[in-house]
């Protein structure tokens, strides 16, 4: 039996932890409104519905150098 060290193990946890977060990206940035995958099932609405009025402005970046 072959022995694993310490660094194998955390190539192995990043690995599969990569591999998670790559899968719920995909699944988050779906149009899909039903996803079944790996038996778990989800109905949504993936329309993004955001309130004009709590959104805040972004202000273009400026260089510290520039006149306000």
């Amino acid at each position: 039996m072959e022995r694993y060290t310490l660094a194998d193990v955390g190539i192995l946890i990043t690995t599969i932890s990569g591999a998670i977060v790559l899968i719920l990206g995909a699944l988050q940035k779906s149009k899909c409104k039903t996803i079944d995958c790996c038996c778990l099932k989800c109905d949504r609405d993936p329309t993004l519905k955001t309130d004009p009025s709590q959104m805040t402005p972004r202000l273009p970046n400026r260089s510290p150098d520039a006149a306000p």
